[in-house]
């Protein structure tokens, strides 16, 4: 059953290069798109007070991520939300009770566990097939222009971790299920005391650690491996979002021999939106719900706090 749409901040680049395609490669329908007039989000309130819009997107900046997923929800929509949900556990939770509170949907728009690729990897740990996973490691970094001006470089954004930390480290903390015992990183910050890069370990318990590097200032790098008791898996090419084509996940196992899984494209974003649809329309539970909001947005309150 396809939704009807709203869209906050139009002129979002996740939203034309990645959203709004998969939106409408998903079939769904897309009623309005609303973009501030200098200063005026007059046209934000309208939207939001359109009866012919089901679910709500939502790719402001980040700071503006919790007040105007709060506003969608007295509106009576449901939200799709980029990542990070909100800046902190606090207000983490309380978008979710919200949400709750009012019977509607929120989600955050992590596409990574939809596609086949990462689902396969997901798969194996979660059947035992490769043993007990005991290290991860991952990396997303990319060149920016660190005096343009971006809202990621300052308290809007909050930085890299906030940005495409969830990359690498969400998986993990799929796999280990728990919350971590401990967390350890340090980071580069700018003149806004923002990170442009953090390095960091987390510890999951049970003999599972993860480390993850994340950057603004450093070559286009994206990279995902991690080791278990009876192999070695990693992701050739870029693990986020994840190939549009036929690509391999290589497991090498304890008695040395490499097995390449070929895992069937899919375009990640469009697989996100199908699933959203099909939890608005009680089809499907969430894949990364509340309980995954919450803990990712503790282990991002918690480096940014180690990093100092």
């Amino acid at each position: 059953m396809p939704l009807r749409w709203g869209v906050l901040g139009a002129s979002s680049r996740i939203y034309h290069r990645s959203l709004k395609p998969a939106m409408l490669a998903s079939g769904q329908t897309i009623v309005a798109e609303a973009s501030r007039a200098g200063d005026s989000c007059a046209a934000y309130d309208a939207m939001l007070a359109r009866t012919d819009i089901d679910a709500v997107y939502n790719p402001l900046p980040n700071h503006l991520h919790a007040e105007w997923t709060h506003r969608a929800l007295d509106a009576g929509k449901h939200v799709l939300c980029e990542k990070p949900l909100t800046l902190s556990v606090a207000d983490t939770i309380a978008v979710f009770d919200h949400a709750e509170a009012v019977g509607r949907v929120v989600l955050e728009a992590y596409m990574w566990p939809y596609h086949p690729r990462a689902r396969r990897l997901l798969s194996l740990v979660a059947s035992g097939e490769v043993g007990a996973p005991q290290s991860g490691h991952s990396a997303f970094s990319w060149p920016m222009n660190l005096s343009g001006g971006d809202h990621r470089l300052d308290r809007r954004g909050a930085g890299a971790l906030f940005d495409v930390g969830l990359y690498c480290i969400a998986p993990f903390m799929l796999m280990a299920g728990r919350d971590p015992v401990r967390v350890a990183a340090n980071a580069v910050r700018n003149s806004e005391q923002v990170d442009t890069s953090m390095s960091g370990w987390i510890d999951w318990g049970h003999g599972f650690g993860s480390s993850f590097h994340v950057s603004f200032d450093a070559p286009s790098h994206r990279t995902m491996a991690l080791t278990t008791r009876d192999a070695v898996l990693t992701l050739p090419g870029a693990h986020a979002p994840g190939a549009l084509d036929t690509s391999e996940l290589c497991v090498e196992r304890r008695d040395g021999t490499v097995e390449r899984m070929a895992c069937e494209g899919a375009d990640a974003f469009a697989e996100l939106v199908q699933h959203v649809a099909a939890v608005i329309t009680e089809r499907a539970v969430p894949v990364f719900g509340r309980a995954d909001s919450v803990r990712l947005a503790g282990v991002l309150e918690e480096l940014q706090r180690v990093s100092g």
